[in-house]
């Protein structure tokens, strides 16, 4: 029998949860169901050590601990079944089918993790800290912070108060020393805090200066214009007591050396950032809300990643038109297989009643709606499963329009009513293109939706996630593609896109997006053309390629990003891009957009150049009157021969008494 590499360690919450193995179906993995897991884990550790099982999947809601305590150094993959499955969902059959799903998907996408090797960077944080605040609690924050952190070591609390600050005595010498905070650069463990000297008098003599620290605490009504969230960053607008040690135990906890995870992988043989001197492209340091990104000083046509400063939100990720910026955890594949066996039925049951609606969730607010309609037993749709994005930023437009190609009849994206990492332009962009691809294609594009959520309104958001997949009509489209092999996202939209046209039998033809988006066709006056090959030599995504063998420039236009270096240096300026993509199967080929009769040599007759070339020269050069003698008498059609004989009859000539 072949080995199981696979344990799968369920528990029926001492048989309150209707968990049932035959309906949940055919798992790949050796599984065990129990009802005490405080006895049932060490039998099972007993099994995963004869059977030789290195990865687990534990679906109860016990604490951690127990599981990490019975099976030390396995590969522990937690499910919250119950919170997910079984109290939001009434329909046993269904809340089985999901298990079913959750834990195939989890398997399959873990297989895919595990060979993955993320790089890591070694991260030591001290205790520095720099409180800026609008409330006297500030000063109780900072006593408790020398309190509890070593200052005797380097470091310790700064305190900077800021001019909002109320309730000040007339004679403080607090007056004197306000400021106002006016930024805030680098990252954790390395923070630079920019602060202008105010006054109590407020004369128009204000001196900025800058502050070090490693940690940065802000407390005030609203988050000051122009500061990031980031890690390392507190803001609190509310405090109390009970808030304020939780403030401590946070500053606390990134305190130490840390191992931080490279979020980003970069391939610069792919990047559209230039070439011949011309810079291009740039979306992934547009949209990077931590400035993370940047020109490379040593080559301005390639970008660097500063791993320490990047957060992993995944908005280079998605905004990268070449995929050479790529998410390391989870990877594209990753995210693919969780999405293609999400919408896969099991093997012993039949489809879920409704088709799915996959769900991306960030992992701050997303995730915790989810975790609330467990808790307190919310009830929606079991038809919704969920899949973690680290934020909704991460989410491409080759991933929404995936799962809507596989089989879902909807995708739905819940996260943050204020996301911690800005503004969301960047999705809006994916979600605009995506649903215009939908239209054509005579889909809806009602099919997604974006959803945010905050504190006490977790159960509205839900309710709206609830509303949106009850209310989509069913979908005609059924799994064809596999999960893809490559990760490239125009690669993968291709496939989508040629998938659509086969399904639906539609070929909606060029169609209008937005300028903002990095899909383009390129017109080309081939009368103009002289086949130089200057757009195929530059183009970063080989849209333009030069055919050899037939004397062609062909385009493809699901290749065109959009970046304008065709433009730029083609020297007859005979190509304009247009903001429109090509919604054809002949989009997806290589077609021709120029090409020329090939003129021989007037002394070999090997052909050697095509003819609007040699006559574009010959124009140029023959308009030179300094050049005139050179094609005069013998020499008069040396430009008609090929290289070779051109070199041959110039050495004749020399020995003659030419001078060139």
């Amino acid at each position: 029998m072949q080995e199981k590499r696979w344990g799968t360690f369920l528990c029926n919450c001492r048989s309150t949860l209707k968990l049932d193995l035959e309906k949940i179906g055919d798992i790949n993995s050796f599984v065990e169901l129990v009802s005490e897991p405080e006895n049932g884990i060490y039998d099972f550790a007993e099994i995963v050590e004869k059977e030789g099982l290195e990865n687990i999947i534990v679906g109860c809601c016990n604490e951690r601990s127990l599981f990490k305590n019975a099976l030390k150094n396995k590969d522990i993959h937690f499910l919250d079944l119950k919170g997910k499955c079984f109290l939001p969902h009434d329909d046993i059959d269904e809340a089985n089918e999901k298990a079913n799903r959750l834990i195939n998907a989890e398997i399959a996408a873990s297989k895919i993790k595990s060979k993955i090797n993320v790089p890591i960077n070694q991260l030591k944080v001290g205790n520095s800290i720099l409180i800026y605040t609008e409330f006297k609690e500030g000063f109780k924050l900072a006593s408790l912070l020398e309190q509890k952190l070593d200052v005797t070591k380097q470091g310790g609390v700064t305190i900077c108060i800021s001019p909002k600050l109320e309730n000040l005595e007339e004679n403080s010498p607090l007056l004197g020393q306000r400021s106002i905070l006016e930024g805030i650069e680098g990252r954790l463990g390395n923070f630079l805090v920019k602060l202008k000297e105010t006054s109590y008098e407020k004369t128009d003599f204000q001196k900025s200066f800058t502050l070090k620290s490693e940690q940065v605490v802000i407390l005030a009504k609203n988050l000051p214009l122009g500061i990031k969230n980031r890690t390392g960053i507190h803001f609190f607008s509310f405090l109390n007591d009970q808030e304020l040690e939780k403030i401590v135990i946070r500053i606390q906890e990134l305190i130490g050396n840390f191992h931080k995870p490279e979020h980003v992988s970069y391939e610069t043989s792919i990047c559209a950032g230039g070439d011949k001197g011309i810079e291009t492209c740039g979306r992934c340091i547009t949209f990077c809300p931590y400035d993370a990104i940047s020109r490379q000083k040593e080559n301005l046509h390639r970008i660097k990643v500063d791993h320490f400063t990047c957060e992993g939100c995944g908005a280079c990720v998605s905004a990268c038109p070449t995929s050479a910026l790529e998410f390391t955890e989870p990877s594209p594949k990753e995210i693919y297989s969780r999405i293609a066996n999400l919408v896969s039925s099991s093997k012993k049951n039949n489809e879920i009643k409704n088709k799915p609606v996959i769900v991306f969730h960030c992992e701050e607010m997303g995730k915790f709606v989810l975790e609330k309609a467990g808790e307190i037993q919310l009830k929606y749709s079991p038809s919704i499963l969920p899949v973690e994005v680290p934020c909704l930023r991460y989410v491409s437009e080759s991933i929404l329009l995936y799962a809507i190609s596989m089989g879902a009849k909807g995708v739905g994206m819940l996260g943050c009513e204020n996301c911690p990492n800005g503004e969301r332009e960047l999705l809006h962009q994916k979600l605009e293109f995506s649903q215009i691809i939908l239209e054509k294609f005579g889909l809806g594009k009602d099919r997604l939706k974006i959803i945010t959520s905050e504190n006490g309104f977790e159960k509205d958001a839900l309710g709206i996630l609830d509303d949106f997949s009850k209310n989509i009509g069913e979908s005609s489209l059924i799994q064809n593609l596999k999960t893809p092999r490559q990760t490239g996202n125009r690669s993968i939209l291709g496939e989508i896109l040629f998938d659509l046209i086969e399904q639906t039998g539609k070929e909606p033809g060029l169609t209008k997006v937005s300028k903002d988006q990095p899909f383009s066709v390129a017109e080309v006056n081939e009368s103009g053309c002289t086949l130089c090959r200057s757009c195929a030599n530059v183009c970063p995504t080989n849209a333009f390629r030069y055919n050899e063998n037939e004397n062609n420039l062909d385009f493809k236009h699901i290749n065109c990003i959009g970046c304008g270096l065709c433009e730029q240096v083609c020297p007859e300026n005979v190509i304009k891009l247009k903001s429109e993509i090509m919604l054809n199967k002949i989009g997806f080929e290589y077609a021709t957009v120029a090409k020329d009769d090939m003129i021989s040599c007037a002394k070999c007759n090997k052909p050697y150049i095509n003819r609007r070339a040699l006559e574009s020269i010959e124009a140029k050069l023959f308009n030179i009157d300094s050049l005139k003698n050179t094609f005069s008498g013998n020499r008069k059609n040396i430009l008609r021969m090929c290289p070779d004989c051109r070199t041959v009859e110039a050495v004749k000539e020399v020995e003659k008494g030419w001078e060139p």
